[in-house]
């Protein structure tokens, strides 16, 4: 069962996702931490508690860095 810190923990870190990649919107954010948490946990977010919204935010942010090395090396 989510806790209150652990709802409000979630609410943050999908916030602080925003602003790393703020040319995604709403939906399209969900849709692919969506699709994280099926590869992470086998369940999509209707399932997930929010311990695993966490881990799954975590990862795509992860990505999300890893892409933006790859840009930076490519461009020099």
């Amino acid at each position: 069962m989510p806790t209150m810190k652990s709802t409000a923990d979630a609410l943050a870190s999908l916030q602080a996702l925003s602003e790393v990649v703020p040319e995604m919107r709403a939906g399209q954010l969900m849709a692919a931490l969506g699709e994280v948490c099926v590869d992470l946990h086998g369940r999509g977010l209707w399932d997930v508690e929010d311990s695993e919204l966490l881990k799954a935010i975590s990862r795509f942010r992860q990505g999300v860095s890893e892409s933006a090395v790859l840009r930076t090396l490519l461009v020099k």
